[in-house]
């Protein structure tokens, strides 16, 4: 399998795998035939649900029949069973990727039946990691179930959300000078009067030009042009250029490497209906986020320092371990919670 399609596939071996758990071979359709009698079953059975779309000939369940005569039997796949797998694992999946996804059920199905003949599945590490995954699968259906819940978003939430953030929703192009700091004496001096000449009308790559050959720059001479480009991405000190009005020039600001001079050039605001689709996402988003801090708002959780170190003393550092919860959902156990049978 390529690796391309192995990405794909790696979203889906936790869920296959609790399939699995609980499938007998002998419970898919079996038979002690050989593979041209599944071949003329198949074709009997073609416009059906019951049509075999993964046969494993030699796979089922041991019988404990010691007959050297016994033919080998076989497990089917059914397309129902296959497209029940294919809308649990994930409903949107294309179909380019369901032969991928056959072979590793194939695979997991063999080596499954192999772990369950040598017992694995009666170790007690096997039924912790049973009751993990289910509870990981569980959150996923929950995920899932509130997705579709914040799924609906109207036109007027959409238009009251572009309204209320319309300045993420404007673009334009800066012009932008740089003036590297070298130690000199004079220098800010300098960048403010290039300032006033770019202020007057003079073209920032000449401007830009004359600071490189002044310093005796040859090559590396940084381009003028930003942009056009989305107001919200740009950091703060260009943002604020968008505040002012189309050819107006900024004060020189002071950086750690140099001194920058900013123009305006063009600013205009991004219609609606173009980035219609852009806040829905969003909206749902985040409204998804919030019913899943909500749930998780509602659940303290009391930990014992004693036997995981100590906690996180502020809230960065508790983000920083994904343990923000408005501040950290966490607290330490008292010393009477410790003492709990």
């Amino acid at each position: 399998m390529r690796t391309a399609q192995r990405r794909y596939l790696r979203l889906f071996p936790l869920a296959i795998c609790l399939l699995l758990i609980g499938f007998n071979p002998a419970s898919a359709q079996t038979a002690n035939s050989t593979p041209g009698a599944a071949a003329s079953g198949k074709a009997q059975s073609k416009a059906g649900m019951n049509e075999p779309v993964l046969i494993l000939h030699s796979l089922c369940q041991e019988s404990g029949s010691a007959n050297p005569a016994a033919k080998p039997c076989e497990t089917v796949i059914t397309r129902a069973e296959f497209d029940n797998l294919v809308a649990a694992l994930d409903p949107a999946m294309p179909d380019s990727n369901r032969l991928n996804l056959a072979t590793e059920y194939a695979r997991l199905l063999v080596l499954a039946e192999e772990a369950r003949r040598l017992k694995l599945d009666q170790q007690p590490q096997f039924k912790e990691l049973v009751e993990f995954a289910r509870l990981q699968l569980l959150e996923r259906q929950l995920v899932r179930a509130l997705g579709a819940e914040a799924s609906t978003v109207s036109k007027e939430d959409v238009e009251q959300y572009y309204k209320q953030n319309a300045a993420n929703y404007e673009e334009g192009s800066l012009r932008r000078l740089f003036i590297p700091k070298t130690g000199s004496a004079g220098e800010l001096a300098k960048a403010e009067e290039i300032q006033k000449r770019a202020a007057k009308g003079e073209d920032f790559d000449s401007l830009q030009g004359e600071v490189w050959s002044a310093q005796g720059r040859i090559t590396d001479r940084p381009s003028t042009r930003i942009g056009p480009v989305r107001r919200s991405v740009l950091p703060a000190t260009q943002q604020k250029m968008f505040e002012s009005n189309t050819g107006d020039v900024s004060a020189v600001q002071s950086e750690d490497s140099g001194y920058v001079i900013y123009k305006l050039e063009s600013k205009t605001r991004i219609p609606l209906e173009v980035v219609a689709d852009e806040i829905r996402g969003r909206l749902q988003s985040q409204r998804l986020q919030d019913r899943i801090r909500d749930l998780r708002a509602a659940v303290m959780i009391s930990v014992n320092e004693d036997y995981f170190g100590d906690l996180p003393k502020t809230e960065e550092l508790a983000k920083h371990h994904g343990m923000e919860h408005q501040g950290s959902h966490l607290m330490p156990m008292s010393n009477s919670e410790k003492q709990r049978p």
